[in-house]
């Protein structure tokens, strides 16, 4: 079987460090890049056509080449794909709603009924760029990466025991808290209640915290259902934490980052040892989220007393993944623009800590800024009062303040920051250096809650900075350790 890349790897018979033939930089990036340049000719294709012949088949279009990218890229270049596959994820209940959008569905939110427009044919070509700058960085860092990979589940296999008690001390002493706050306040699954306002019913930061911040501890999941003895564990553990989540009104979006990034360690340590990522397998796992989470959700909006009416609910829910990039690309759409009060209150806000608040934000940039054009005085003001808004608000905002040069300009930096977290998070991870990981994990959570809210304060904020600092000096410093204990061990085996 050809390998995928990579200078080095380790053999029983040749030592750790023989060189084998590996797939070149330059050959790898030639099929990824062969299958990114036929993407792009095909999402053109569909935007011209959407501009010249309206039509929601348009929109489908997008959202079949963008999951058509997805497989190529799953073939092309699987660590990439594994390390975005949250975020891919994400991209694809996107597209899901710009086809329901622009079919005609009512968004409830901005009140607005949709129509053939060609916005998220628009929206496939900036997602294709962002993935494709992405690509080469990962590429670039695969190498490396796979020869830790080959060697993680031996070193995971010392800490396992310590690993699966700090996963079970956590997961238990959350779920008593959670359950505690269901028999008090009810359970939003049982009793049908917004997860959003339930959030607001028990305002509890702690509760908050554990909503937020669950995604930290899914790639110690993953982890750990690498290791032989444990893997059964890891799975229980996943389970856990699903269930948990839907308890609590969490939706298919929520669930399908979970396991997206459960994927991440497992998927790594299976390609690095030159095995095909088995698609039949991600498949099967996709529809057993669908089977489980669509009832559960249908069950939330009430689908026991009045079916009907759930239905409704849940067809409204779809169409508000998209509604703020329909909306914007409708209303504001140009190549260039530039709004230096909003981008100079944003780049402001990214050395004060104090200032990172959605509700200090208001509309002068972010999340609200988006908003205030297309919604209602009234549901606005309740938006921010509650800390609440619509998702995917990233892209909308861009487009509003620097027009459609100063977004793809921006989302490629994005691009670039966010492979590299990626990239040291899996480090760290398949080192062992679980100190580090955890802060490269907060990283990527915050990274994730730029995308919904729109602020870049989750990116290049002071506080998401510090975290990545501190991060990489521990990471430094435990390479470093490691080099010293290898210098006495070699240094002891010579004489």
């Amino acid at each position: 079987m050809a390998l995928v890349g990579g200078d080095r790897l380790p053999s029983a018979r040749r030592g750790p460090t023989a060189r084998v033939a590996l797939t070149p930089y330059g050959q790898r990036a030639r099929s990824f890049g062969g299958m990114f340049a036929i993407h792009f000719v095909l999402a053109s294709l569909a935007a011209f056509g959407a501009v010249t012949a309206p039509s929601a088949a348009w929109a489908y279009a997008a959202l079949i080449l963008f999951g058509s990218m997805c497989f190529g890229l799953l073939r092309t270049s699987p660590a990439t794909f594994l390390l975005f596959v949250p975020l891919l994820a994400l991209r694809i209940t996107e597209f899901i709603s710009g086809g329901a959008i622009e079919a005609g569905a009512f968004m409830v939110e901005t009140n607005i009924t949709g129509r053939p427009t060609g916005a998220f044919t628009r929206l496939l070509l900036i997602y294709l760029l962002f993935f494709l700058t992405a690509t080469f960085v990962v590429e670039a860092a695969w190498p490396r990466l796979k020869v830790l990979f080959r060697e993680a589940p031996k070193r995971w296999q010392v800490q396992g025991r310590l690993i699966w008690l700090a996963l079970l001390i956590v997961m238990g002493a959350a779920t008593l808290y959670l359950v505690r706050l269901g028999i008090n306040n009810g359970f939003p699954l049982i009793s049908h209640i917004d997860r959003f306002a339930f959030l607001e019913k028990v305002d509890s930061p702690i509760y908050s915290a554990w909503m937020t911040n669950r995604t930290v501890l899914v790639p110690f999941i993953g982890a750990l259902a690498c290791i032989p003895g444990y893997r059964l564990r890891g799975a229980l553990l996943l389970v856990w934490l699903l269930a948990l989540s839907v308890l609590f009104g969490e939706k298919f979006t929520s669930l399908l980052m979970i396991l997206s990034i459960f994927s991440i360690p497992v998927g790594l340590v299976h390609i690095a040892n030159d095995r095909a990522i088995p698609t039949g397998a991600i498949g099967g796992i996709s529809l057993a989220v669908v089977v489980v989470t669509v009832p559960a959700v249908l069950v939330a909006y009430g689908a026991l007393t009045n079916f009907d009416h759930a239905v409704q609910r849940y067809g409204q829910r779809v169409a508000l993944q998209g509604q703020l990039w329909y909306v914007a690309d409708e209303k504001y759409l140009s190549a260039t623009r530039f709004d230096d009060r909003a981008i100079g209150a944003d780049v402001a806000s990214w050395m004060q800590p104090g200032e990172q608040d959605a509700t200090k934000a208001g509309t002068r940039f972010g999340l609200y800024y988006v908003m205030q054009p297309f919604t209602d005085s009234r549901l606005l003001g309740w938006a921010m009062e509650g800390g609440t808004g619509f998702v995917f608000s990233l892209y909308p905002y861009l487009m509003m303040t620097m027009g459609m040069i100063g977004l793809l300009f921006v989302s490629s930096i994005i691009a670039i920051f966010h492979a590299f977290v990626m990239k040291m998070l899996a480090q760290t991870i398949a080192e062992s250096n679980w100190i580090a990981s955890v802060l490269f994990g907060r990283a990527m959570s915050s990274l994730y809650g730029g995308y919904t809210t729109g602020y870049l304060w989750n990116f290049f904020g002071i506080k998401n900075l510090l975290t990545l600092a501190v991060a990489l000096f521990i990471t430094w410093e435990g390479q470093r350790r490691d080099s010293r204990v290898r210098a006495m061990m070699n240094s002891l085996a010579r004489r």
